[in-house]
């Protein structure tokens, strides 16, 4: 690149009296190589030159965001000094610091004492009285009336250095003696450029007041030098959605034949052959800066993309090749970081590119898409474990999303499984899903079982007829809802049962017949078990006699009666203790004993006599007689 800089003999006399001797430079690119029929943008840096001369021009309307901070301010006041957040350069002079005017300026000098206090131009600037503000910028000035709105002044500076903008905001503030007319309006700051915005939304003056003029443009620190819109210089004037910018130079592009190919410092081209553009800056104080910036055009060459998805969803098995028309040789390099290549392969899902290179330069970017199916998803719902120790109770739902339908769906090499399992038993289960492509997700489950429970009602054991027999069971855990014994009728020999559904251990029985006493035992899950103790009664040629009853007619113990097995014939009578028969019986039948009444009248509580005669069918006799006790 080379930088040319031309500066007229005029414009040199004026910088040296009239502002500060300031180096400028500018900087067009890139030199590069491009393929034919491509557009590509050509870029500027550009320092910015900074004196005393600004032009102006009407730009896209584009007003700032309001924001920031916000506060209010009596009629016809100043505030500030307020940081711009970053060093601006006004009328040659590098500033940090602004002041805020109620009526619609800033200034980067404290305000004149009576700055403020004169609401309206008085005539065209430049105008050095003392009462006309100076190293101003007005945005526009007329006599704005804050003293009737609240929080309506806004300041922020926004963006990232090197290009933040300081936004000054006057937000629907009224005008004076016209208060129902307000204005909203903005002037920005730019860092860098040195650029200055006044954004429009809706700006007026007041015809009834005072001269009810305003003024659009920017002064000096001395009143000496200033700026200012054409019919907008203390005239009667109005604007809505308008924007426009302040700056020292402007830029333009040129082709080689020097026609203008675009402004800014930005354009883009399409160069049929290779070209040389030239950017020009043509600074308000008539100094010129040049430089060259030289594309050279490339013969073209085309390529088609051989995608491969990726089979399964999260797999790594995409390719992309690349096939190209050209003779080469081409350089790749993938945006993975491969190159060498035109095939790139163990791709997963997503989006990529390649940068092919020919050998007279040409360039080009193809971007492709790796895709893959919707991932197959696998879970296990609604898994319930077993009741029980041992049982087959247990369930599980298999859902299966993503992929492609059908699935198969094995358990444990099963390939015929459905997706809800049921009788279960306890233990770990693999589940591998496999969908239409062949693309497959595995899990494993667990069923879940309680600890075993089981309860010891000892040895097996033998009595003789008549006896009692006591159990004292044994169980692996105290932690239940309920025991149960079998037969009924014995005695449960605890103290303080458990709880009110009598959990006790001991239990005695009088059992008439060989045969088991059963004990069970139900767990908090509901779970039950039992075991059992095998009573074998022997019987001998003996009637049994009880010595007291009690005929008080509650179901126990109501009747006298012996007790015997296998007879033959039996007879038992019952005397009274002055030998008066009250009962006798040929039956050993328990309800057929004596009830205690002699006629059908209760006898009195008392001892009384019986006399047992029994066969067994051994052939042996047996006699008996004793005293008894009737009690009630």
């Amino acid at each position: 690149m080379k930088l040319r800089i031309i500066l007229f003999t005029t414009v040199t006399f004026f910088l040296v009296t009239n502002s500060k001797i300031v180096t400028s430079q500018i900087t067009a690119y890139p030199d590069t190589t491009v393929c034919s029929g491509e557009t590509l943008t050509l870029y500027s840096e550009v320092t910015e030159f900074c004196g005393d001369c600004y032009t102006y021009e009407e730009i896209p309307y584009a007003p700032e965001e309001i924001g920031g901070v916000a506060t209010s301010m009596v009629d016809d006041t100043y505030i500030g000094p307020f940081d711009i957040g970053f060093t601006f350069c006004f009328f040659g002079t590098d500033f940090t610091q602004f002041y805020v005017c109620s009526n619609g300026w800033i200034s980067f000098s404290a305000p004149g004492g009576s700055w403020a206090g004169n609401w309206t131009p008085d005539g065209p600037i430049p105008d050095n009285a003392a009462n006309v503000p100076k190293n101003a910028i007005f945005g526009p000035w007329t006599d704005w009336y804050t003293g009737l709105c609240d929080d309506c002044i806004h300041y922020e500076t926004i963006g990232i250095s090197p290009n933040q903008k300081t936004v000054i905001t006057w937000e629907e503030v009224p005008l004076y003696e016209c208060t129902s007319d307000v204005g909203t309006f903005q002037i920005v700051l730019y860092e860098s450029s040195n650029y200055i915005d006044n954004h429009f939304v809706d700006v007026m003056v007041c015809p009834t007041w005072d001269i009810g003029v305003a003024t659009q443009g920017v002064q000096n620190s001395d009143g000496t030098i200033a700026f200012a819109v054409d019919g907008r210089n203390a005239t009667e004037w109005a604007a809505s959605e308008e924007s426009w910018r302040w700056y020292t130079s402007d830029l333009t592009w040129y082709d080689e034949d020097g026609l203008i190919v675009g402004t800014g410092p930005t354009v883009d081209v399409t160069p049929e052959e290779t070209t040389t553009y030239t950017l020009v800056q043509s600074l308000c104080d008539g100094t010129t800066l040049e430089d060259d910036v030289t594309i050279t055009v490339a013969e073209s060459f085309d390529g088609t993309l051989t995608i491969t998805d990726v089979s399964c969803g999260g797999d790594t098995d995409g390719s992309a090749t690349i096939n190209l028309s050209g003779a080469g040789p081409y350089t790749y390099e993938w945006s993975t970081g491969a190159t060498g290549s035109n095939t790139l392969s163990g791709l997963s899902a997503g989006d990529y590119n390649v940068l092919v290179i020919a050998p007279d330069g040409c360039q080009k970017i193809f971007e492709f898409t790796i895709a893959e199916p919707i991932p197959l998803v696998l879970e296990i719902e609604d898994i319930n474990d077993n009741q029980c120790y041992g049982y087959n109770d247990g369930s599980a739902e298999i859902s299966t999303s993503g992929g492609a339908i059908p699935y198969t769906i094995s358990v444990n090499g099963d390939s015929g499984a459905g997706s809800i399992l049921t009788g279960l038993t306890a233990g770990d289960y693999d589940v591998v899903v496999t969908d239409a492509n062949g693309c497959e997700e595995s899990t494993t489950f667990t069923i879940n079982q309680p600890d075993d429970i089981s309860i010891y009602a000892g040895p097996d054991l033998s009595i003789v007829f008549g006896a009692s027999v006591t159990i004292e069971a044994e169980p692996s855990t105290t932690e239940l809802s309920g025991v149960s014994w079998s037969p009924g009728g014995g005695t449960l020999n605890c103290d303080t049962l458990i709880d009110t559904t009598g959990i006790c251990f001991s239990y005695t029985v009088t059992p008439g017949n060989s045969g088991y006493i059963i004990v069970g035992i139900t767990d908090l899950n509901g779970c039950y078990t039992s075991d059992s103790v095998y009573v074998t009664v022997i019987y001998t040629n003996e009637v049994l006699m009880p010595n007291a009853f009690t005929p008080n007619g509650d179901n126990i113990n109501d009747n006298f009666q012996g007790i015997a097995f296998d007879l033959a014939t039996y007879n038992m009578q019952i005397f009274n203790r002055w030998g008066e028969l009250m009962f006798e019986t040929n039956s050993i039948d328990y309800s057929l004993g004596w009830d205690g009444r002699y006629n059908n009248e209760e006898q009195e509580v008392g001892s009384y006599v019986y006399l047992v005669n029994a066969l067994f069918n051994t052939g042996i006799s047996f006699s008996k007689n004793g005293t008894f006790t009737l009690v009630r």
